[in-house]
């Protein structure tokens, strides 16, 4: 029996999903949550090019559906950054329904803001910290490795590119940046390579700018990586968005191990003194985010 995807989020970006995987052709029972009823006819076409494929299967479900999903995949709902603390609001009442209707998987953001809505999603659902993730930092580690590689002269599978943080406020981990077996940082003392401190400096911005931009294309493509990874059962470890459990709790990306059954954290990553600075900074940050919209909820209800 193949696993059961789901695909929940607006027509434009559950349908480029869509193409993505139908080109994929992965062993999949995919099931899509149209938003709204009016866009369940827009699918029939990627419904019907399905029925091409090999191994991918695809068609509209129902509620019921949720209880057998293996993942159920969260796309954007909203580009707006002002309307998170709405979008947040929304997702309590969603979680109860899915919850209801026996949903016992892994539910994984694919959007923007994952680590506030990884973290609100475990707090209303009452899931396993390991079902709930985001795609966190991961797109951002593979464009910054490609960057690296095409720099450097070398292939892709030679460049270990760390990432952690937030997908709007990425942090390069040179310290934990390797190429082939040696830290990067080492090749900085040979006068003979091709890169220096000042070009590091300027990824590390040019990450930041592409951090600002449209990533949806760059999420969908590390989306399926993950996916197809966990099906092969060869399991990545990537810097996924996750629920950190220590006191306060929150959620950020850092390393994981994602697997077909969820996340697991396999060590705690050190940090260069600056490195560790800037993520105790964004943890503040995050915890404070977490605060302010709880108290908005309550304000709410009250």
């Amino acid at each position: 029996m193949k696993p059961t995807l789901i695909i929940q989020g607006t027509i434009t970006q559950a349908s480029q999903l869509l193409q993505q995987l139908l080109i994929a052709d992965l062993p999949l029972d995919c099931v899509v949550m149209p938003d709204r009823t009016e866009d369940t006819p827009r699918y029939q076409s990627l419904v019907v090019a399905s029925a091409l494929c090999s191994h991918f299967d695809l068609r509209v479900g129902t509620t019921a559906d949720y209880g057998q999903a293996t993942w159920l995949v969260i796309l954007d709902r909203t580009t707006d950054d002002s309307a998170v603390a709405t979008e947040i609001a929304e997702l309590r009442v969603f979680m109860n329904r899915i919850v209801q209707n026996g949903f016992k998987g892994q539910l994984i953001f694919g959007g923007a803001h994952d680590e506030q809505l990884s973290y609100f999603a475990w707090k209303f659902s009452g899931l396993q910290a390991n079902q709930i993730w985001g795609l966190g930092t991961y797109p951002l580690a593979r464009l910054l490795t490609a960057r690296l590689a095409d720099h450097l002269g070398v292939g892709s599978a030679a460049v270990q590119a760390t990432v952690i943080g937030t997908a709007d406020l990425p942090i390069v981990v040179w310290s934990r940046t390797y190429i082939g077996p040696v830290p990067i940082l080492m090749y900085l003392a040979n006068a003979d390579t091709k890169i220096s401190a000042d070009d590091l400096d300027k990824m590390a911005n040019w990450l930041q700018r592409e951090a600002k931009g449209d990533q949806i294309s760059l999420r969908l493509m590390a989306l399926i990586e993950l996916l197809e990874a966990a099906l092969n059962d060869q399991p990545l470890i990537a810097p996924a968005t996750t629920i950190h459990t220590e006191t306060p709790d929150f959620a950020a990306a850092t390393p994981v191990l994602v697997t077909a059954s969820g996340v697991k954290h396999l060590t705690n990553l050190i940090l260069s003194e600056d490195e560790q600075q800037d993520y105790s900074e964004q943890v503040t940050t995050l915890r404070a985010n977490i605060d302010a919209i709880e108290n908005q909820q309550t304000e709410g209800r009250g």
